[in-house]
């Protein structure tokens, strides 16, 4: 699952498409967050303005009405001398004595009562007496925790206080109201004279918001998972164009020129991709077609010449007998025979890499070849005193063709017999790997090739400054490259393993070598 996960989001279009939804997200987000704000926000702040308007009007109130109006006020609190009720256990007190005491107090002072909240809320302290609407219901603050009244008098500030009461009901119990009030004082003579909280029912705005709210969070979702579905979708669609161009690729690089890209003909992006990568194809395929003209043409025009060249060659050196002259043609001729399997050897490397022989891949165990490669090598290891040693698995397929596996391995044999010193060994080992793969390798122990050098030998002519006097045309790791890429197997050369590393105490000048074509797992078809 998480396999299939990671794929997903490797694939470009769904990462870009999952971007814009997220964009596309924060951009709603952003968008709704402003509507919150010009609705809930401002219906607040308009709250607050409301009631800092009220304080003013009543500071106005006293400032013209004089002392006589703070008295007054004083007496009005005189008849209720008691503590705001702002904790828990108001809340207590009020479902222990019951609710008929505090209706009656609210219906006494004809305060609004029954279905209908309180618009306005109010709470004033005069000396030590209490009054207002909220006197005698309980309150809870809420918020930072401030206060129902503020108990310091140096400060002239109003203070803003979130507050939940208890709304009594007819034939209910009571019920939660919010509301949002400022808390301040009535000044006299520049003195507090009273200590005043006007406020507004707030539980329909509040209310509204949590709505407002939950609708952005679940828009905003909605609106993600739906970019996610959408992104999964249109990458699926994708990415199976993009497949079949993939396929494409892996076929034509097999050698098949005769594969051509799938068209919908809807002239859209991928439609004209495929249209010029088909008539790029058309393209090579005419080129590779004059190539192999070419190379036939070449072959039939030099390999006969060259063919003739060697048999006279022979011949006058057979009618020479023991003549030194004799000496010089049977070398001429060797010359004539390294030329003719030079031009067959660059023959056989391009046609496999223009991917003829594929179609003779089949199923097969390797050991019954390698057995025989086996055989047939072990004395020629003893002539060059080498010690060999073979050790095949059995009961392992890959996909491949008899001639080409042999000569495959043959030329990785002759190399390591070439290049081991005497008194060298030399392994052939088949394995099966971990995932279903085969890997046939040869090892050997001696001077092994540089690290940077292991995929330049494998280019055709390319030949080492230690090798140039040995015999050969440095094609041998070229034809392997070319019959590994053939079969879709892995060409790889690493120091042997199975010698002991420098900083262990091993030969640095002999390393060892191993060349170890790696071949797929076989998917047989039911």
């Amino acid at each position: 699952m998480f396999g299939s996960i990671r794929k997903l989001y490797r694939n470009t279009l769904f990462r870009l498409s999952l971007l814009g939804a997220l964009l596309f997200v924060l951009s709603l987000f952003v968008a709704l967050g402003y509507i919150y704000y010009a609705t809930i926000e401002s219906e607040f702040l308009r709250v607050d303005r409301a009631n800092e308007a009220e304080i003013a009007e009543l500071q106005d109130f006293y400032d013209a009405a004089g002392k006589d109006a703070v008295e007054r006020s004083r007496l009005v609190g005189l008849l209720s001398p008691l503590e705001p009720m702002t904790s828990l256990n108001a809340r207590q007190i009020y479902h222990q004595n019951g609710a008929e005491t505090v209706n009656n107090l609210v219906i006494a002072r004809g305060l609004p009562y029954g279905d209908q909240p309180y618009e306005r809320v109010y709470v004033m302290r005069a000396g030590t007496g209490i009054t207002g609407n909220l006197a005698q219901i309980p309150v809870e603050t809420t918020g930072d925790g401030t206060s129902l009244l503020p108990e310091e008098q140096g400060d002239t500030r109003l203070t803003r206080v979130e507050l939940i009461y208890l709304l009594p009901q007819l034939d209910a119990d009571p019920v939660d109201r919010r509301a949002r009030a400022m808390a301040g004082y009535i000044y006299l003579n520049n003195e507090p004279a009273i200590t005043i909280l006007v406020g507004r029912d707030v539980e329909n705005i509040e209310r509204t918001g949590e709505r407002v709210r939950t609708a952005i969070l679940t828009s905003s979702g909605i609106a993600l998972l739906l970019g996610l579905l959408s992104s999964f979708f249109v990458s699926r669609r994708f990415a199976r164009r993009v497949e079949s161009f993939n396929r494409l690729a892996t076929d034509i690089r097999a050698g098949n020129l005769d594969r051509r890209a799938p068209r919908n003909y809807s002239e859209d992006e991928m439609d004209l991709l495929a249209e010029h990568l088909n008539a790029m194809l058309d393209h090579i395929s005419r080129l590779m077609q004059a190539m192999r003209y070419a190379g036939d043409s070449v072959a039939h025009d030099l390999r006969t010449p060259l063919t003739r060249l060697r048999t006279r060659l022979e011949t006058a050196a057979v009618e020479l007998g023991d003549k030194d002259e004799a000496l010089i043609l049977y070398e001429a001729a060797g010359d004539a025979d390294q030329l003719l399997s030079t031009f067959d050897s660059v023959l056989r490397i391009a046609r496999l890499e223009a991917g003829e022989r594929r179609e003779l891949l089949k199923p097969l165990d390797p050991k019954p070849i390698l057995d025989d490669l086996a055989e047939l090598y072990e004395p020629a290891c003893e002539d060059a005193g080498l010690s060999f040693r073979a050790s095949v698995a059995s009961k392992t397929l890959i996909l491949a063709d008899r001639g080409l596996l042999s000569q495959a391995v043959s030329n990785l044999l002759e190399n390591a017999i070439k290049y081991t010193p005497r008194d060298g060994s030399i392994d052939l080992v088949s394995r099966k790997k971990r995932g279903g793969g085969v890997e046939i390798s040869i090892r050997d122990n001696g001077p092994g090739i540089p690290s940077w050098d292991r995929e330049r030998v494998k280019e055709r002519f390319v030949r080492l400054d230690k090798s140039r006097s040995l015999p050969g045309s440095g094609l041998g790791l070229s034809l392997v490259e070319a019959v590994a890429d053939l079969h879709r197997a892995e060409f790889v050369m690493s120091d042997n393993e199975d010698l002991l590393p420098v900083e262990k105490g091993g030969d640095p000048d002999r390393p060892g070598l191993k060349a170890a074509l790696i071949f797929p797992r076989v998917k047989l078809e039911n």
